[in-house]
């Protein structure tokens, strides 16, 4: 069974007022606090890591020593045993250990091992899994549950939860906008429902239905969002990915029912199965934004351009740390994109970030439907800090991965590889390209290449009909106990109708 949630999300208000009570303590020692004892924090910036052989990671805590010396990290062997991951002295200080999951290390739920210099014993829950091996040529997309509504721009999401040697994901889609014309134009609708799926174990890519969250007029009961939002960022927090040690959902700018782009963040406490609380408006964003790039990291999130009320797309670039009480620990601006940059894709890898396509120019909510405005074919390009997760000099153009100007997509990243489909690009209409893909080897992002795959989206059956390349649609991934991964898209605009997807189609 999955760990149940232990700490409560707390409203914004709440939040000092309870980190105070903690600064101060409660009848402590004149004389000042006991020195601290060595100790494992965090791994890889969460409580119990999933982890994966080859990957490198960040040993958090205190009192590790200045260098390694004799000092070892190590991780239960295939077979029996133990193997150490590899460390140099450089990358070992009194606070930080920067290490490699060995090739070696056994698959499963395992014990991280810390021997410092002084011979102290330090240890941390970790889950293993071994490298993925995600192959484009085979790709294959199949029909999964029908999403309940056919919105756009929904913010979608999935969380791990390690079982003992099943890994269960769960989905959570929030938002999105019923598009519909009007006077020549697509006008978009925001909603506020909120639905859950969870990931059939061993089920190939399979979902069971979504499933409504509860939605009363009764503010405090109600578990659907407070305020409709569609074109939003969504992130997971869990105590494998962050801070946190419960589970948590964040629903990240947006536009509102007036179209405009909003700075608001919205969190509710979740389980493998459900909302279980309220949403609550947390730390705002500095700025409003809609079809931003939004990714989550080692319990941080990034978010990279979209667009302001105006619907004109920004440089700006945030990113903010999910904090063990499940609020942001402060929005942090980082170096501007070197262009502005809405309706795109971006990956972060341990020492880079990537920012590829979108447009750069004023567009409608949503993005629009007008093949006039240029999308981008450039790529931006920053260098990361994998101790501390922020950027360590500005950003810089990088090579044009995409084969041509694309917006509106959603890329997929499964590890080796990341996917790029749908969207508005020089041949969309005619379907030529609904899914590239390209190669990741460490921090790099190879060009993106195809149509890829055994078979298309608009290939298949959407109800009675086949669909054209979606626009404006979501993508979500998650891995299964093998390191499998699996892939699934929601939602869109079809371009050759016209007409709103209820479909939703994986791997």
């Amino acid at each position: 069974m999955e760990r149940t949630a232990t700490r409560r999300l707390l409203p914004a208000a709440a939040a000092p007022a309870a980190a105070l009570a903690i600064l101060l303590g409660c009848g402590g020692d004149a004389g000042g606090p006991a020195p601290a004892a060595a100790r494992i924090d965090y791994v890889d910036g969460a409580i119990e890591p999933i982890l994966v052989r080859g990957q490198r990671f960040v040993v958090e805590g205190f009192g590790f020593g200045a260098a390694t010396g004799p000092g070892v990290v190590s991780f239960p062997r295939t077979g029996g045993g133990e193997t150490e991951a590899p460390v140099v002295d450089s990358a070992w200080t009194p606070f930080t250990i920067t290490a490699t999951v060995p090739d070696s290390a056994a698959s499963g739920p395992a014990t991280l091992t810390v021997v410092t210099a002084s011979g102290r014993r330090l240890t941390a829950p970790v889950h293993v899994l071994p490298p993925p091996a995600f192959t484009a040529a085979t790709l294959s997309w199949t029909a999964r549950e029908p999403f309940p509504r056919a919105p756009a721009g929904v913010a979608l999401a999935a969380a791990e939860f390690p079982a003992g040697t099943t890994l269960r994901a769960t989905l959570y889609a929030a938002g999105g906008a019923e598009p519909f014309p009007s006077g020549g134009q697509l006008l978009m609708t925001p909603d506020s429902g909120v639905y859950v799926a969870r990931a059939v174990v061993s089920g190939g890519g399979a979902i069971d239905a979504w499933v409504r969250q509860r939605d009363t007029s009764d503010a405090v009961r109600s578990h659907v969002l407070p305020v409709p939002r569609a074109f939003a960022a969504a992130a997971i927090a869990t105590r494998y990915n962050s801070r946190l040690p419960g589970s948590a959902l964040y629903v990240i700018g947006g536009i509102d029912a007036s179209g405009r782009a909003q700075a608001t963040v919205l969190g509710a406490d979740v389980t493998a199965d459900s909302v279980s609380r309220r949403f609550l408006f947390l730390e705002a964003l500095p700025a409003p934004v809609a079809g931003a790039i939004a990714v989550v990291r080692r319990g941080r999130i990034y978010v990279i351009g979209g667009t302001d009320a105006q619907g004109r797309p920004q440089r700006s670039v945030f990113v903010g740390r999910i904090g063990a009480d499940g609020h942001i620990d402060g929005w942090y601006q980082q170096p501007l994109l070197t262009g502005p940059r809405a309706y795109g894709g971006g990956v972060v890898r341990d020492g880079r970030v990537v920012a590829i396509g979108g447009v750069a120019d004023s567009v409608p909510p949503g993005g629009g439907l007008d093949p006039a405005p240029q999308r981008l074919v450039t790529s931006d390009t920053a260098p990361l800090s994998l101790v501390s997760g922020f950027f360590t000099g500005p950003w810089g153009p990088g090579p044009a991965v995409l084969p041509e100007g694309r917006s509106q997509f959603t890329l997929l990243d499964v590890g080796n590889a990341v996917l790029a489909v749908g969207g508005m690009y020089g041949g969309a209409a005619n379907n030529a390209a609904e899914t590239l893909a390209a190669d990741v080897s460490g921090d790099s992002l190879g060009p993106f290449a195809g149509p890829v795959g055994a078979n298309q989206i608009w290939e298949q059956l959407c109800g009675a009909e086949g669909a054209g390349t979606l626009v404006g649609l979501s993508g979500v991934t998650w891995r299964e106990a093998g390191g499998t991964p699996r892939g699934l898209v929601l939602g869109g605009i079809d371009l050759a109708t016209r007409q709103r997807r209820a479909c939703t189609w994986g791997f």
